[in-house]
């Protein structure tokens, strides 16, 4: 079954229907209209960022350059930076996120002048903190399975 990639995209933030549109989609459709999807989760108080922050999971590969492009060039959007790291990587395989470390590390160590960028930057030490405990528990666990 063929689907436009735009019927992915909700139409508005009330769109419920877009999320099981998604969840139907294959990668290459998402992946290109991965930014346009993403920009969905900018606020996650919609309902339609609701249904689709359990989706985009599922496509993760095809998700990580946009991303990264938005972690690094979306200067004035620490909200949606926030959104991304607090809700949606820390669904994501562990492996897949190494490319975003660094990235997150600088938010973790910036300087906040607002309290967005000071929510930003909490949700950078947070989501550190967690894959840091995973992946010290995956190491201890398979060392005590030997």
């Amino acid at each position: 079954m063929y689907m436009n990639e735009q019927k992915l995209i909700p139409k508005d933030k009330f769109d419920l229907d877009a999320a099981k549109r998604l969840s139907l989609a294959t990668p290459e459709q998402v992946s290109v209209v991965a930014t346009s999807l993403l920009k969905w989760i900018a606020d996650m108080n919609w309902p339609v960022a609701l249904e689709i922050i359990h989706v985009l999971p599922k496509f993760h590969k095809e998700l990580l350059p946009s991303i990264e492009q938005i972690l690094i060039n979306q200067k004035n959007d620490a909200i949606w930076k926030y959104w991304i790291i607090s809700q949606l990587l820390i669904q994501f395989p562990k492996e897949s996120i190494i490319s975003l470390l660094p990235i997150i590390q600088e938010y973790a160590d910036r300087i906040t002048n607002n309290e967005d960028e000071e929510d930003l930057k909490k949700s950078a030490l947070d989501f550190l903190d967690w894959y840091n405990k995973k992946e010290h528990s995956s190491i201890t666990n398979s060392t005590t399975a030997k």
